[in-house]
Formats: structure tokens, C-alpha cells, sequence
């Protein structure tokens, strides 16, 4: 009995191999060039073989997933502790003189906590690809359409004709 291309093919490469290819984010049309195959065969074995389809999703799923938390950090600011090495300058007195002895220098480690701000842009992102109906570009309100047919003026109060800040 002929062994099939795929089951050759697997038993060589594995499927580890296609599921690294889909979680760098490679199209369908790369993942088959690097398995030597062509994009209709590829397509064939992902529907004859459910272990195949199985780790090309399992690697997308995983790309996605570290893509989606990476936006939400960037959108909502995040802190970070690096360990950072530091040149310490030590200089030794005479106790009775006063007068330097010797000069050195020596390097030690030292915790850096750092806050890395929201990012508004990937907020922005976040909110329009999230909730596209309420983060339009452009959002149509049955007033600014009144206005529009009143040749779009709006009328803007004046400081002294506002008596309270509650009229704000």
C-alpha cells in the first residue's frame, strides 16, 4: 500500500512545524511554499486532515492571542521593572585625615520601575474594531441632521450668558 504524500510529509517535518509557520503570522500561500506543496493541495489537506487544520489554527489562535493582550497593554498603559546596571563610584577616606585614599569604581544591579502611558492611538483602535457602532469616524445624531438642514449653524453661548456652570 502507497503511503501518502501528507503522511510522508508528516512523519518528516510534524505538524509542530506548520504550527510554528501560522503563529509568526504567515499566510496560507507561505505555509504551503515552506511545506513544498501547492496553496490547492494545502487547502485539500485541510479539509481531508483535521490534525493538519488543527495546528494551523492552534498557531493563529496563539499569535492572536499574544497580539490582542500586547494591544490592550499599548491602549492602557502598563509598568515594567528592568534591572539595570549601574557604575557605583566609592571613594575610601582616611578616618583621621580626612584626606581621599583611593578611588574606584564597581558595578551593581539596580530595580528600574518604569510606566509606559496609554497609547491613544491603540486605544483608538481598540474602541473602533470593539464597538464599531459607538467609535464611528463620523456618527449621524438627529440633531447635527436638523442643523444640516438649517445650513449647519450652531450657536454657541457667549461667558457672560451663561449664569451657572450647571448650564454647561
Amino acid at each position: 500500500m502507497a503511503i501518502s504524500k501528507f503522511e510522508r510529509w508528516k512523519e518528516q517535518y510534524g505538524l509542530e512545524y506548520v504550527r510554528r509557520l501560522a503563529e509568526e503570522g504567515l499566510c496560507e500561500e507561505d505555509i504551503a511554499a515552506r511545506c513544498g506543496i501547492t496553496l490547492s493541495t494545502f487547502r485539500i489537506w485541510k479539509i481531508l486532515y483535521p490534525e493538519f487544520y488543527a495546528a494551523i489554527e492552534l498557531g493563529r489562535s496563539g499569535a492572536d492571542y499574544a497580539v490582542i493582550q500586547s494591544l490592550y497593554k499599548k491602549a492602557t498603559g502598563y509598568s515594567v521593572t528592568l534591572n539595570k546596571t549601574v557604575k557605583l563610584k566609592r571613594v575610601d577616606y582616611d578616618p583621621q585625615t580626612g584626606k581621599k585614599l583611593r578611588e574606584y569604581e564597581e558595578l551593581a544591579t539596580a530595580v528600574d520601575e518604569s510606566h509606559i502611558p496609554p497609547d491613544l492611538r491603540a486605544g483608538i483602535f481598540w474602541l473602533k474594531n470593539r464597538q464599531p457602532d459607538r467609535w464611528q469616524d463620523k456618527q449621524e445624531r438627529e440633531g447635527e441632521q436638523a442643523n444640516e438642514s438649517m445650513g449647519g449653524v450652531v450657536e454657541i453661548p457667549s461667558a457672560d450668558m451663561i449664569d451657572s456652570p450647571a448650564e454647561l
